[in-house]
């Protein structure tokens, strides 16, 4: 917990020290010498919609801030990133513990004439889940030689692990319903930016949301049809919104913002178990991960199991991204891994 806390304070410091920097540049530059509208955006799928919804307006200037290939839960902002923000005409979010960078730098910044959407705000969170299976975070408390804590200390500590518990799932996209629900928060934050195209906006919005509910449509016929309710991930499973709206079971090596990586061979055994009691043929991994895990246990089980990448949009790999891949490409994707999966 000390250790976080100093990686924290030491985060904050920078960003004071970059704001600053942002501050005199960015009050400056916003709409600068190109006189284009600047849109930028933390997370894949919130740019991805925001994609759809401009299409081929050539006077916004669309930036995905994290970029592909990256771990979102790892990712803090560099100083040009805050340059990038303090400019933004629009800056979207998703916030939580996934981003605790967000408010301490929308707290510091000059946010005149900007619009700033949490996305998370306008869909329906649900809190984090214990996942069947999963592995519980490694926690490193470090104790002077004598063990002693003060009462500050204890108390500080106590309010995080509370607020952790209550945290909720920043995971948002992976439901229907709720990037239904992002599109047309995003189609509104477009027009408020840029009024004059807003019927075009509004089109756009419409075609990709039709694009989602056909995609929807299309799991759901593979649910309906369902011989096995569980999807096993030999991995970080953040698809809970997704597992909740289709009504699926699911168990998992870690947590959806878990950090960890390797499994442990009890979690590993505990995983074998459930798949071979209820006959799972899929095992499954998530995008930027190269499936050494779920090969292995797919092999250990035998009998024509196999391990399987499922997308999550939690972000894009690089060659996904430069193919102009989509949440709705991505989810088409999906449909063979969940028709082996389930079916």
């Amino acid at each position: 917990m000390k250790i976080k806390k100093i990686i924290l304070s030491i985060v904050a410091i920078l960003i004071v020290v970059a704001v600053v920097f942002a501050m005199v540049r960015g009050s400056k530059n916003r709409n600068g010498a190109s006189g284009k509208l600047k849109v930028v955006v933390s997370n894949y799928a919130s740019y991805d919609f925001l994609r759809a919804i401009i299409g081929d307006n050539e006077n916004i200037e669309l930036t995905f801030l994290m970029g592909p290939g990256k771990n979102a839960h790892s990712y803090d902002p560099t100083a040009q990133d805050l340059v990038k923000i303090q400019e933004a005409d629009l800056f979207v979010y998703v916030g939580g513990e996934m981003e605790q960078w967000s408010e301490k730098v929308l707290d510091s910044l000059e946010r005149d004439n900007q619009e700033v959407i949490c996305i998370a705000d306008f869909v329906d969170t649900i809190e984090e889940k214990e996942v069947d299976g999963a592995e519980e975070e490694e926690h490193h408390h470090e104790e002077d030689e004598e063990h002693e804590h003060n009462d500050e200390d204890e108390e500080e500590e106590e309010h995080e692990h509370h607020h952790e518990e209550g945290a909720f799932d920043e995971h948002i996209w992976t439901s229907p319903k709720n990037a239904i629900k992002m599109v047309n928060t995003l189609e509104e934050a477009m027009e408020k930016i840029d009024g004059g195209n807003a019927e075009k906006y509004k089109k756009n919005a419409e075609i990709y949301i039709n694009k989602i509910n056909e995609v929807d449509q299309k799991i759901r016929a593979i649910v309906d049809n369902k011989v096995r309710y569980r999807l096993i991930f030999a991995d970080k499973m953040p698809m809970q919104y997704f597992i909740d709206y289709y009504g699926l079971e699911v168990t998992a090596a870690f947590n959806g913002c878990s950090t960890e990586t390797e499994p442990s061979a009890k979690t590993i055994a505990y995983i074998e178990s459930v798949a071979k009691k209820e006959k799972i043929p899929v095992i499954l991994y998530i995008e930027l991960n190269d499936g050494r895990v779920a090969k292995t246990i797919a092999d250990e089980i035998g009998n024509g199991c196999e391990a399987m990448q499922i997308q999550t949009l939690h972000n894009v790999s690089l060659d996904d991204f430069n193919n102009g891949e989509t949440w709705v490409s991505l989810m088409n994707k999906n449909l063979d891994v969940l028709r082996k999966a389930l079916q």
